[in-house]
């Protein structure tokens, strides 16, 4: 007999049955094993959305065998990965011709961050750009936008849609790049302002906006 009662709201919670492998420690100051975990048969237990409970499903079969356990076989579930450095408006140009650095950005990249300053044209790629991230297991990310403030726009509403996790901003340039892609100390400062006020940390965004500052090409 199960020794847990489950509230009677008990919709909004989740039991999830596989094999488990997450990173506990550090692998610079303890051994590889001791920073992974690996649990061949766990159980998650999810609370509104929020992990309640983790652990072998053994140790907690019991306690919550009035739930309802969705299970995948022959599947690793692992924590959402993060990406730390990511240009948004280069998910079209993937695999480009791989010149030079500076011909590669002349030929490739200022032409196609310069279609962002269309804010439909931002919607359509932050869409795309998302739900690759998203198949690809990655969950949150440090997002590099265009220079233009409309591209950021629509990052963080797409982001919103899915429940994802961004850190964000518009990029900084003032040299080394065309005119369309430059902007001023004063005009990054105001539209980046602007964007801080508009979307980091808002409650109506489950906390999950964060704008960043994206200094690229500057003095």
């Amino acid at each position: 007999m199960s020794t847990h009662t489950v509230p009677s709201f008990a919709r909004s919670f989740k039991a999830i049955r596989g094999a488990f492998i997450d990173f506990i420690g550090d692998p610079f100051y303890v051994s590889e094993l001791e920073s992974v975990r690996y649990i061949a048969d766990g159980l998650m237990i999810l609370e509104d959305g929020k992990i309640k409970e983790f652990g072998t499903y053994a140790a907690l079969k019991d306690q919550y065998s009035d739930l309802a356990i969705v299970s995948y076989p022959d599947m690793l579930i692992s924590p959402g990965f993060i990406d730390v450095h990511i240009h948004f408006p280069q998910a079209e140009m993937i695999a480009a011709y791989g010149e030079q650095l500076l011909g590669w950005l002349e030929n490739y990249t200022f032409p196609t961050e310069g279609k962002f300053r269309d804010s439909a044209y931002s919607q359509q790629v932050a869409a795309i750009f998302l739900d690759e991230l998203l198949r690809n297991g990655t969950t949150t990310a440090l997002v590099l936008a265009a220079v233009y403030p409309e591209s950021v726009d629509a990052l963080f509403e797409e982001a919103n849609r899915r429940n994802l996790r961004l850190i964000a901003g518009k990029v900084m340039m003032d040299r080394n790049a065309p005119d369309f892609l430059r902007d001023t100390a004063e005009s990054s400062y105001q539209e980046s302002k602007q964007l801080i006020e508009k979307w980091h940390k808002k409650r109506t965004t489950s906390l999950r906006s964060y704008t960043s500052l994206c200094p690229h090409f500057y003095r």
